[in-house]
């Protein structure tokens, strides 16, 4: 009856312990999936219609940003700032203007180095794919 008891026990804190160590990789899982986004410079060169057009953006410490887009064929790029929020839920930065109300602007983490822009207003489709990354510098 005693070895009963005794293995019982053991079979319990095997158990308990097996589920502890379960939830606790599925919290770093979750933990390490969003702690890659770093505050920088980023930029590249994506896809407007049949041309394309540079976007840098400056994600600041006071969660401000500054985003600068240079269409083709001009040398003075198109300002706009606002301020920034990291869903870590969602892995995603999500862009809010100060003077473009209609205006959605998110960009997905995608590794330590790179974002993805995803860009769209309540006429148009949101942009996708890595034609659309920007790299860190």
């Amino acid at each position: 009856m005693k070895k009963i008891f005794v293995a019982a026990l053991c079979v319990s804190l095997i158990g308990f312990t097996s589920c502890s160590t379960m939830k606790k990789s599925k919290e770093d899982a979750s933990t390490s999936k969003t702690s890659t986004f770093f505050i920088g410079t980023y930029s590249g060169t994506i896809p407007l219609g049949d041309s394309k057009q540079n976007v840098e953006i400056i994600f600041k410490n006071d969660n401000t940003f500054t985003l600068a887009e240079t269409l083709p064929g001009s040398t003075d790029p198109m300002s706009s700032t606002g301020t920034w929020k990291y869903d870590k839920n969602l892995n995603k930065i999500i862009l809010i203007y100060l003077n473009i109300a209609d205006r959605v602007t998110t960009f997905s983490v995608i590794n330590d180095k790179t974002i993805q822009m995803h860009s769209g207003s309540a006429w148009t489709k949101e942009t996708k794919g890595t034609e659309y990354n920007l790299v860190r510098q």
